[in-house]
């Protein structure tokens, strides 16, 4: 009953983190395409750093992602444990008081 919810969190961390990576790389390769002339060869590598820094980045971002969803299924395995406990020890509180 709590795993959908924290699926659709991190499924929203994960599209807004794309989104954020997409823009960024955008604005940073018109910045290059700006401040440089297309003839000139070192456009191209420095192209090929920015786009090695951002997958770079992706690569984060997806470790940090894949840290959140295992941290957030075991969260929800201990809350399942605890209500079972609860319900536990209300049925033993309701056998008492009967």
């Amino acid at each position: 009953m709590v795993k959908k919810p924290i699926t659709v969190l991190v499924q929203n961390i994960k599209e807004a983190l794309d989104i954020i990576i997409s823009l960024k790389l955008d604005e940073e390769l018109k910045k290059y395409i700006n401040d440089n002339n297309n003839n000139n060869p070192n456009v191209i590598s420095e192209y090929e750093k920015l786009l090695q820094k951002e997958e770079a980045d992706i690569r984060e971002h997806i470790s940090v992602e894949h840290q959140l969803k295992i941290q957030c299924e075991k969260f929800a395995e201990k809350l399942d444990l605890l209500e079972v406990e609860r319900i536990m020890l209300m049925s033993q509180i309701v056998s008492i008081n009967n």
